[in-house]
């Protein structure tokens, strides 16, 4: 048996010469721009991420968190105890006469503070509020009587 395989040397002879060296450069190039684009997007992801669930954390917790107390309700027939100094522009006291620095105790709608004399013996004034006229001096003494007053509680300026 004769091989005839001239023809297919020649031929694959002159692809040889014309084929020349394989070129791996533009391949590679292209890999590693597709490699950078995945690394850009997962790393911008992972960042996104990141960002929402700091967010998030932060949102709920400030929803969550207690709010400041609701200021009391002022019931409009228990006003505010008033101070010594709203309570001296009400009344004038007699030269030497001051106000104690005991405070002024306060019960219901009634109020009543020390009075400091020069001759000793202190007294108390006493004071009341109503919703039109606002607090006003009622009268001087050392002791009254919740029941006269109206008083449903104790008070440390009444007897009983």
């Amino acid at each position: 048996m004769t091989d005839d395989l001239g023809p297919l040397r020649q031929a694959l002879s002159e692809l040889s010469e014309h084929g020349g060296s394989a070129d791996l450069y533009e391949g590679t190039l292209r890999r590693s721009r597709q490699l950078r684009r995945r690394a850009t997007i997962t790393t911008g992801a992972a960042a996104a991420a990141l960002v929402f669930a700091v967010g998030g954390t932060v949102a709920f917790a400030v929803n969550h968190r207690p709010g400041p107390s609701a200021p009391p309700v002022a019931d409009p027939g228990q006003p505010d105890c008033p101070s010594i100094d709203t309570l001296g522009d009400l009344v004038e006291l007699p030269t030497g006469w001051s106000f104690a620095s005991t405070g002024v105790q306060c019960v219901q709608t009634w109020a009543a503070a020390e009075v400091k004399r020069p001759a000793g013996g202190d007294i108390r004034y006493l004071f009341h509020y109503t919703a039109e006229a606002g607090w006003r001096y009622q009268e001087q003494g050392t002791e009254w009587e919740c029941r006269e007053l109206g008083l449903t509680r104790p008070a440390p300026f009444c007897t009983s």
